[in-house]
């Protein structure tokens, strides 16, 4: 059986023989969802809705060669017969000339019977090493970072220092209690809060550099904005170590699922600490998106963005139906900088 995605081009096509051009023809196309079961006959089984074309036999060569043909994509015709076409899991297709008994091939012999699969969705993971002269925690893994984009859409996630002391931090929009008053009801400034390392507002890190530098919101910036920060002088960008870039692919359901995890994140950005179990870091942080779009094959214990870095590289696999089972993709897209010194 013939699979196709949503957005596929489509076409059911026959050709005739000694059949007239302009000769009448009757196509049909039933929409099933996942209750078909593609070894009874299709014309028996109930559909979500059903589409009837009439049409005529047209020249394809000369003479009385002719074909039939009628071109669609699923979702559009679901659409048009005012189904949800993620609902859409087969279609069956039937071409037959009005009133005769003449000779007509059939593409897939007498009818046609496609599986719809979902679209897919190409998930990129940057990752920086910490820099081989790192010391102290930077040395141990700590240093570096590790993001993400779905599709287009690029997020992340560090320590919000408010090194200028403006902003206002809402411990109900954060939803962590950022003073450790024993309460989530304040709205404080950097100063009231011990931050460090261990313990920090969150924010997008990349993302907000991007966002104030082309004056849009974090959650508005894309890979490709992403990838031109990482490619400037380290000095501009405090990106000094060594970057690589992972891709793999995955069905549209699982990326919009960690979407919406990451849009609830940018949300409540919650507590940054490289000590787990007090908050999350850049890494978990990836890490868990992917969890929520079921891709669980990252270690729990896995921290540091050399750590993922190697998970990618050996564990990660695409689960999409155009790239099912394929290994990720690893890039290096940047070296490290030969002279940062710690």
């Amino acid at each position: 059986m013939t699979t196709k995605t949503l957005d596929q081009n489509i076409k059911l096509f026959a050709r005739t023989i000694n059949i007239e051009i302009g000769t009448p023809t009757y196509i049909l196309v039933k929409l099933f969802d996942d209750s078909f079961d593609p070894k009874k006959d299709p014309l028996k089984q109930k559909a979500l809705a059903q589409k009837e074309y009439n049409d005529v036999v047209v020249e394809k060569d000369s003479g009385l060669t002719g074909k039939i043909e009628k071109k669609f994509t699923i979702r559009k015709l679901a659409q048009e017969l005012g189904v949800d076409p993620e609902k859409v899991k087969y279609i069956g297709g039937w071409i037959d000339i009005v009133e005769s008994e003449e000779e007509i091939i059939r593409e897939y012999e007498k009818e046609v019977l496609l599986k719809v699969e979902e679209p897919e969705e190409k998930i990129t993971i940057i990752v920086e090493l910490p820099h081989s002269k790192e010391t102290g925690w930077g040395a141990k893994g700590l240093a570096g970072h590790t993001a993400m984009a779905i599709g287009d859409s690029f997020f992340d996630y560090g320590p919000d220092y408010d090194r200028l002391g403006v902003k206002s931090f809402n411990e109900k929009e954060y939803q962590a209690d950022l003073n450790q008053d024993g309460d989530m009801e304040d709205i404080l400034k950097i100063s009231e809060i011990e931050s460090s390392f261990y313990f920090a507002p969150g924010r997008p890190w990349w993302g907000e550099i991007l966002g104030n530098t082309l004056s849009k919101n974090a959650n508005e910036v894309t890979l490709q904005e992403a990838l031109q920060l990482i490619n400037l002088p380290y000095k501009q960008t405090n990106i000094y170590g060594t970057v690589y870039k992972i891709e793999f692919y995955v069905k549209k359901s699982q990326a919009d699922k960690m979407i919406e995890w990451w849009k609830d994140r940018y949300k409540h950005l919650k507590i940054y600490s490289v000590k787990p179990w007090k908050g999350e870091q850049c890494t978990t942080t990836v890490k868990e998106a992917l969890a929520y779009g079921e891709i669980t094959d990252i270690d729990w214990n896995t921290l540091t963005p050399d750590g993922i870095l190697k998970d990618l590289d050996t564990e990660i696999k695409s689960t999409s139906f155009q790239h099912k089972n394929k290994p990720a993709k690893v890039t290096l897209i940047k070296k490290e900088a030969i002279d940062w010194k710690p």
